[in-house]
Parts: C-alpha cells; sequence; structure tokens
C-alpha cells in the first residue's frame, strides 16, 4: 500500500496512491478508515509530509560506510529531532542566517525513515516490524559545526526545515535490503543499500520502546551511509529509496 497526505481544494486528506491518482481515505491510516471513490490526479494536489509525527527519532553511526574506521556501536545511538522541522515534498530548506553568517556547513544526510502505525512499547525483535505502517525518505538535515561544538544538538539537527519527509509512506518495502541514495544538483552524493545498517529496524524499535513509547505517525530516520556533500542556497537536494520514491526539496536562504 502507498499512503499519501496531501492538500486538495483548500482541504488537506490522506489517501492512496493508484497509479498518477490518489484516491482518498475517509481517515488517517492510523486509525479505522474505508477507501472512498473521490479521486484526484496527483498533478493536481500538493502532497504534504505523509505523516505529523509528535516526534521524530534519528540513529546515529548507524551504517558501516559512515563509521570511517570507527567501532560500530553496541547499541542504537538514538537522538531527537523536532517536530517543528518536518517538512515535506517541494518545501524550502531553509538555511538558517546565523549558519550563514557563521559559514556553518550544512549536509543532506539521506535516511530509509520508518513511520509507525501503531501505539509500540516494549517491542521484541520477532514483532517490532507489526507496529510499523511503512517507510518513507528522510533527509536529516545537519549544520556540523553546530553540531559538533554545541552541548546538545539542538540546532545542528532541529533547526526550522531540518526534518524534510515524504512523498508516501509504502508497506511494501524491504527495510534490510533496499537501496538509498543521495542526490545534490543530480550528482549522487550516498548510495547504498540498507543491509549495511549496523543496526536494523527491528533492532532499532526493541531498542528505543524498551524506554520511550512510540505513537500512531512517529518517525523513526534509522541512519545515513557514506560522507554525504555539502549544500548551498540555490541547491536541490534528492533523497530516495527504492520502492518509495524520491524526495525532492530546494535550499535557500533564511530571509
Amino acid at each position: 500500500m502507498k499512503y499519501a497526505r496531501y492538500e486538495a481544494h483548500g482541504e488537506t486528506a490522506y489517501g492512496v496512491v493508484e497509479g498518477d491518482s490518489v484516491r482518498q481515505l475517509s481517515a488517517s491510516p492510523f486509525e479505522d478508515h474505508e477507501v472512498t471513490d473521490h479521486v484526484h490526479r496527483l498533478s493536481e494536489v500538493k502532497l504534504l509530509a505523509p505523516t505529523v509525527p509528535g516526534k521524530i527519532v534519528a540513529i546515529g553511526q548507524n551504517y558501516r560506510s559512515h563509521l570511517v574506521g570507527k567501532e560500530p556501536p553496541k547499541t542504537p545511538e538514538p537522538f531527537y529531532k523536532t517536530a517543528s522541522a518536518l517538512i515535506g515534498p517541494g518545501d524550502p530548506i531553509v538555511i538558517p542566517r546565523l549558519a550563514l553568517d557563521e559559514g556553518v556547513t550544512i549536509q543532506p544526510e539521506a535516511e530509509l525513515s520508518v513511520v509507525i502505525g501503531k501505539r509500540c512499547k516494549g517491542a521484541t525483535r520477532d514483532d517490532a516490524l507489526s507496529y510499523v505502517l511503512g517507510y518513507t525518505c528522510g533527509n536529516d538535515v545537519s549544520a556540523r559545526s553546530w553540531q559538533g561544538n554545541d552541548l546538545q544538538w539542538w540546532r545542528g539537527k532541529s533547526s526550522d526545515t531540518f526534518a524534510p519527509v515524504g512523498p508516501y509512506i509504502v508497506s511494501d518495502v524491504d527495510p534490510g535490503n533496499a537501496r538509498l541514495t543521495c542526490r545534490i544538483n543530480g550528482k549522487t552524493v550516498q548510495d547504498q543499500m540498507t543491509s549495511d545498517l549496523v543496526h536494523d529496524v527491528a533492532r532499532i524499535i526493541e531498542f528505543v520502546t524498551s524506554v520511550v513509547t512510540l505513537e500512531p505517525g512517529d518517525v523513526i530516520m534509522t541512519g545515513t551511509p557514506g560522507s554525504p556533500g555539502d549544500i548551498h542556497p540555490g541547491d536541490t537536494v534528492e533523497v530516495e529509496v527504492e520502492g518509495v520514491g524520491v524526495l525532492s526539496n530546494p535550499v535557500v536562504a533564511e530571509q
């Protein structure tokens, strides 16, 4: 199943994507719903972030190709990105004026992102994936010197617009064997299979929910591979997850 959240005629709705059309749901996919006969062409709607999470949990140092010779962490290493950083497909990544003034390096991080479908606490590896509605593309935009020098990652990871997600939530994706790609202005800067993950999705959910309850709509960004390039105002960033689609966002300077 491929779910979208979109705006049409001034109203926001969820729908099921079928080819180049979207068929509206009677309610969100996180609750009981029916598929209605109300259909729009995708070209006629504005796609929004496919979920409105209460929290975004991101996992650091979770690809072997990103570790650059460092010892892999023995357990997942979660941190939070604020829900206020969320944007959807086509929305601009806004580089803060302060970051531009200070010459801070800004980088995208392409990530397979998990969308939780039902309330989850104390999951096990065996049942963890049963709590997942589906998967989407995520971009863990990062301000590197703020990330490295601040006591906390509050602005390095959660500046406004630093959490693009979308374009769809797709249920039939193999989270352990999907190709993850990032392009800046059409040039590929990250290209890795999710089989390179240090801790897989089931282990991440098991670890996180041992202490934190995940609610329907919450997002887990599972980590990024390799060494992403830098982005600047005027660039366009694309994150692609095989089987999901392409999340594209322009980069602009804060006015």
